[in-house]
């Protein structure tokens, strides 16, 4: 297998031993105009981890 497959499936696995998963956008207006960052949290073991590129 190549890597990207098994990516996704490790990927998969993690979404499917976390809780209450979110997708936020979060805006922000300045002097360049309006941002937009996404990030991506979910819970897991009792606690809430949080990504954002």
């Amino acid at each position: 297998m190549t890597p990207r497959p098994l990516l996704l499936i490790a990927a998969l696995a993690a979404l499917v031993a976390c809780t209450s998963p979110r997708l936020n956008a979060g805006l922000s207006l300045g002097a360049d105009g309006l941002t937009v960052t996404p990030s991506v949290s979910a819970g897991l073991g009792g606690g809430r981890i949080s990504y954002s590129p």
